[in-house]
């Protein structure tokens, strides 16, 4: 099968492509390097060639998929049976500071790409949207029956492309599956989410801080949920939406004490809940694990020591951060 990859240097793509390379797919990566105004080039560069290097892709195509031109000729010259769009925004918090650029990201994009799955009879679109559709969990534990109220612009505009997908269908019989992971964590990711983040500061401050130590996050760890999309694109369901997740909330500060355990120090520091972002928890992802007949396996207690020993291992970690002297470079755990 020809896959096309928007997106596909990225942290969830690499390793979806990774995956559908392993099973014996062709496949084709969009990818623009975006740094989203972020991402250190000291910390970027090494981390995209480590994503490229399990990507093996059989072809490259670099360049926005903002420009239409650009993307016309990259499905002309691939022509894909399906494609896969993960080119967007990472986080709430990026599109905030960034609301035009990410406007023509996340909406002005995503119409370009329906509109040439149909010009070029592409027969499955899966469109990587979020849990951060639902809004408030309100204390409760969301499937995928539950009417999504987003709160934030990101989970708008993630909203925003789930209904694209769903017109595009009724209007033009294109056919799509939407994903919605929560609170992605692994190796090859930036320090961005909430466990990489943590470790960096424990690393470098001898604390780290928790932002309601009650609250809870389905932490999904990208292999899992890399496999999630692998299932999604390659079966025969279509028009259907899915939450792809470990299936289980586990509070922020059980992940700070696993990092504080492992490493054998850390102070964590508890402050009020960020009301920036929604009260979320766990997702009901049971529907996914049925009709892809699989069932996650990676929770924090192996997930985070694997991206601890991976972040241990990053030179580019050692020379940028100052890392408390007691974990010299390659310190395993």
């Amino acid at each position: 099968m020809r896959i096309l990859v928007l997106g596909g240097y990225g942290f969830i793509g690499s390793h979806i492509c990774q995956q559908l390379k392993a099973e014996g797919h062709t496949i084709g990566i969009v990818d623009c390097y975006h740094q989203y105004y972020t991402f250190p080039d000291w910390e970027y560069h090494p981390v995209l060639n480590q994503r490229k290097s399990i990507t093996g892709t059989d072809k490259e195509y670099i360049g926005q998929i903002e420009n239409l031109q650009f993307m016309e000729q990259t499905f002309q010259d691939f022509k894909p049976d399906r494609v896969i769009h993960v080119a967007t925004y990472p986080n709430a918090r990026m599109v905030k500071r960034n609301v035009l650029d990410a406007t023509n990201n996340m909406v002005t994009a995503t119409a370009y790409i329906l509109d040439l799955c149909v010009k070029h009879k592409v027969q499955k679109i899966v469109y990587a949207s979020s849990s951060m559709v639902y809004g408030e969990f309100d204390n409760k534990i969301p499937d995928e029956n539950v009417i999504p109220k987003p709160n934030t612009l990101y989970g708008s505009y993630k909203r925003q492309g789930e209904i694209m997908c769903k017109i595009w269908h009724r209007e033009y019989g294109l056919d799509y599956v939407i994903m919605r992971p929560s609170a992605l964590y692994g190796e090859k990711d930036t320090i961005t989410r909430v466990i990489s983040q943590m470790l960096k500061s424990v690393l470098t401050t001898g604390s780290m801080t928790v932002q309601g130590p009650d609250n809870k996050l389905d932490f999904s760890n990208v292999i899992d949920v890399a496999r999630y999309f692998s299932l999604a694109t390659t079966n025969e369901v279509t028009n259907e939406t899915f939450n792809c997740t470990r299936g289980y909330g586990r509070k922020i500060v059980d992940a700070a004490e696993i990092i504080k355990s492992k490493l054998g120090t850390g102070t964590i520091i508890t402050k009020p809940h960020d009301t920036f972002y929604p009260n979320r928890d766990t997702l009901n992802s049971d529907k996914a694990k049925s009709m892809f007949n699989f069932n996650p396996q990676i929770d924090i207690e192996e997930g985070i020591p694997n991206y601890i020993n991976w972040f241990m291992k990053q030179p580019f970690y050692f020379e940028n951060l100052k890392i408390n002297k007691r974990f010299p470079l390659g310190t395993t755990i």
